[in-house]
């Protein structure tokens, strides 16, 4: 596959700017809306099933995540940047990657199968296996439809089916659940959710004009050999999440895999902010990187600025207040999944950093480096979660803690890693004082925390968070620029929209 020739029209800052600004707020609004969705969807799920069960489906959904690497072959990046590059190629290249997807799914599956089989694994586990496999190929499904439409450079359909679909799930699957349906009911009811989104999405596909789709063997060719450094990016995250779960499986209670499940879903809902930044930035800078490098560098550079400011109070939040998060699925029965919280606290502090350092060195074309650091995680779980899992089981009766601590170091790698391989030009006196400016509110918002120890969390968050706000504008962490931007924006969309 070629890129157009057609040469590509001078970008202004501005107009870049505005671009990004644009699909940030469609994907922003749709993680704010999923948000409380996703976590109601979990709580029920934890309350009902319980710390077991909950776990499996935990257990489950991490190997689905490890087969599908095989599955997708690293298109999911491939994707919106080929087809932002030339749309003309976008149905050959949509048609084309289904059609991978259809025909390796049958062998992942038939090889995770045998695989649990072989280690132990029966009954329940191998229930969750399947029906959460059903769920994650009609997920990817979807997903494929989205990231085509996301190399139009519009978030706004994806953003609108990604609520759709959270909302539909949790409208399917929590009748089920208070109806009395366990495990193996509930995974078939979002599966049966997510099919009907992926066949609306299949539709939303003519919104962007794209009608006919085709299978094309060059094209196949193009995907893997493209694809193949982002398979060996995520299969270095990926792994991770594999044994951690492994050991934490065999060398710990099942309950114990429950309240590991709870914090990780509660990470992911934190994570959900940077996401959808990082969802609206890649193409953007993918075509940016090729056509305009000064451009590139001002939004990598803005991008890292903003997640600056966003990072302090998420992680403090996180380590100060882990009872908000889970009084929902069940102080009783997750309670311990509160210390868990408190170490990933320092590992939100420092994924939010990682993940556009990763966006802005794999679209600069360093997939291959950036494989080889992610690749030094698996070597931190495989070393340290033998020995941190029994030491914390012994002395807290919670081996998960022992996941936290190795995420957390090897998180600390990763993030000087990206520093190094990062392209120059994106830090620089601003960035650093931003940080700087975060941190130093950030004291003030544990303070505030601090003295509002003795009232219930839920007031003593949000004044906390308030403190932090205050202290950015007052320090100058905001500056009036941002706002009346931010403004500015909000304002075209819904003015547009009337």
């Amino acid at each position: 596959m070629e890129a157009s020739e057609q040469p590509l029209a001078p970008t202004s800052q501005a107009s870049v700017g505005r671009l990004v600004v644009k699909n940030t707020l469609y994907l922003t609004a749709a993680q704010v809306l999923m948000i409380p969705i996703s976590i109601v969807l979990n709580a029920l799920m934890a309350r009902y099933l319980g710390p077991a069960e909950f776990g499996f489906i935990y257990f489950a959904s991490t190997l689905c995540g490890f087969g599908f690497l095989a599955v997708e072959w690293g298109q999911g990046g491939v994707l919106p940047a080929a087809i932002a590059r030339d749309h003309g190629q976008a149905a050959a290249l949509l048609g084309t990657s289904l059609a991978w997807r259809v025909a390796l799914s049958v062998v992942v599956y038939i090889a995770l199968a045998a695989g649990c089989y072989l280690l132990g694994y029966h009954g329940d586990v191998q229930w969750a296996l399947g029906l959460s496999f059903v769920a994650a190929l009609l997920t990817s499904f979807a997903n494929a439809f989205k990231d085509t439409i996301r190399g139009f450079e519009r978030t706004d359909i994806p953003a609108y089916f990604q609520v759709g679909q959270q909302l539909l799930i949790a409208l399917i699957t929590a009748p089920v659940l208070m109806l009395g349906g366990k495990m193996r009911a509930a995974l078939g009811s979002g599966a049966v959710a997510v099919a009907f989104v992926a066949v609306a999405l299949w539709f939303a596909l003519r919104l962007v004009g794209l009608r006919r789709l085709h299978v094309d063997r060059r094209v196949l060719k193009s995907l893997l050999n493209e694809g193949t450094p982002f398979v060996f990016f995520g299969l270095a995250m990926a792994l991770q999440p594999n044994i951690d779960a492994l050991y934490l499986s065999k060398l710990a209670p099942a309950d114990v895999m429950g309240w590991f499940a709870v914090s990780r879903r509660l990470i992911g809902v934190l994570l959900f902010p940077a996401s959808a930044l990082l969802g609206a930035l890649y193409p953007t800078l993918c075509r940016l990187y090729a056509s305009d490098n000064e451009a590139y560098t001002r939004m990598a550079r803005g991008s890292l600025y903003s997640v600056a400011l966003l990072v302090v109070p998420v992680a403090l939040g996180c380590g100060l207040y882990p009872e908000i998060g889970i009084s929902i699925f069940s102080e009783k029965s997750f309670g311990p999944a509160e210390d868990n919280l408190r170490v990933s606290a320092l590992f939100l502090f420092l994924v939010y950093f990682s993940m556009p350092l990763g966006i802005c060195i794999l679209a600069a074309g360093k997939q291959r480096a950036w494989s080889i650091v992610q690749s030094l995680c698996v070597g931190v779980s495989l070393v340290l979660d033998p020995i941190l899992v029994p030491w914390f089981q012994k002395r807290t009766g919670n081996g998960g803690i022992g996941i936290c601590v190795a995420t957390v170091l090897s998180e600390v790698l990763v993030v000087a890693c990206g520093v190094a391989l990062a392209p120059r030009g994106i830090f620089d006196r601003r960035f650093g004082k931003s940080v700087l400016l975060a941190v130093l509110c950030g004291g003030l918002m544990a303070l505030v925390a601090r003295l509002l120890h003795s009232i219930t969390p839920f007031v003593a968050a949000p004044l906390a968070v308030l403190a932090y706000g205050i202290g950015l504008v007052v320090t100058g962490g905001i500056e009036r620029n941002h706002i009346n931007s931010f403004r500015a924006s909000v304002a075209r969309r819904f003015n547009r929209g009337r």
